[in-house]
């Protein structure tokens, strides 16, 4: 265990800045004396940072199933208002602030580092750094991102993409939001291309799958894999897709949206952090929580903490994420009432 280098040192340090993140620091600066919140902020070209907090939820262009705002509002707005309330409350916001390693010093304190060489003492850690996009392992793909090609759904107002085709892979409940993003320009046309057999109604939310069904300029297409994307002059014009039986096809596209899933953000912790056979970090019950031995959502890691989308079992709702964060919150009032003891 190493020595704590001489510096402030905070009750609570919360790393990542979605729901789970920005609810937990809402929560801790409300009742804690320091709390701080590290996130890594927008990754723009050509691999710099600019100070952006909400996760995967600002690539939801609109939220309807968010307990009190049965009008909807868009993920941006949401993780603006949770900052904005994290801000009042005295939470420190460091952005952007990508989190590097995390390790035990004297006095079983826990010490952060990051990407531009910043320490960070802290009492307790809530890991909330969320999921990144898992990327599209196709011919074309990477080389087209952001001249047609986007992971994550659009913020812009779709009407600017003028007359196009667009289309839309992935099945689940953000795939569905953008979709009817995208729908409200009269002259898109949008193919929504679902990998395997599984239909949609298995997959996304019962309200979004009678939108999507109910547009007149989106069509369903089951059983469609793209197996490459192409283009000239910097600009995508069509993907190559390959069916269940390896049949290939051509489909002429201006805009690419990816929703393929995501991985958890780990690559940052300590090996000995247990975690799941798919990284997803393990927490109280799942560590086998007998007699009280661990609060929860606590990690392997003596006050250490996991909550949101990167947590084994959590369900990936914008709402779920910000109970599992505040609810975090409370073990750590508990876990340092008895480190006082």
């Amino acid at each position: 265990m190493e020595r704590a280098v001489a510096m402030d040192i905070y009750d609570l340090i919360v790393v990542g800045g979605g729901p789970a993140g920005l609810s937990a620091a809402i929560s801790g600066a409300s009742e804690l004396p320091r709390v701080a919140l590290l996130d890594s902020g927008r990754k723009t070209p050509p691999g710099k940072y600019q100070r952006q907090l909400g996760g995967q939820a600002i690539g939801s262009t609109l939220i309807e199933n968010y307990p009190g705002f049965p009008g909807g509002l868009s993920g941006c707005e949401l993780m603006r208002r949770f900052e904005e309330q994290a801000l009042m409350l005295g939470a420190e916001i460091f952005c952007p602030q990508h989190a590097t390693s995390l390790s035990l010093v004297e006095n079983n304190l826990k010490r952060i580092t990051t990407r531009s060489n910043g320490e960070f003492i802290a009492k307790t850690v809530i890991i909330a750094s969320g999921l990144s996009y898992r990327k599209l392992d196709a011919p074309g793909v990477k080389e087209l991102l952001g001249k047609g090609v986007q992971y994550g759904a659009p913020t812009f107002s779709p009407e600017k993409l003028g007359t196009c085709n667009i289309c839309v892979v992935g099945a689940a409940n953000s795939a569905g939001q953008a979709v009817m993003h995208l729908s409200q320009n009269p002259n898109a046309r949008i193919k929504v291309l679902v990998r395997g057999k599984k239909p949609i109604e298995t997959q996304m939310s019962k309200y979004l799958v009678e939108r999507v069904y109910g547009c007149n300029n989106v069509e369903v297409i089951q059983d469609r894999m793209v197996i490459g994307a192409y283009g000239s002059n910097d600009k995508l014009e069509h993907i190559t897709l390959s069916d269940g039986d390896g049949q290939t096809s051509e489909l002429a596209t201006d805009h690419l949206f990816i929703f393929i899933g995501a991985e958890p953000k780990v690559a940052w912790l300590p090996p000995e952090l247990a975690k799941d056979k798919n990284n997803f970090i393990g927490t109280d019950m799942d560590l086998g929580r007998i007699n009280g031995d661990l609060f929860a959502f606590e990690t392997s890691i003596p006050g250490v903490f996991a909550a949101g989308d990167i947590r084994h079992g959590s369900v990936k709702r914008v709402a779920a994420g910000g109970g599992e964060g505040s609810a975090a919150v409370a073990s750590v009032h508990r876990w340092l009432a008895n480190r006082q003891r």
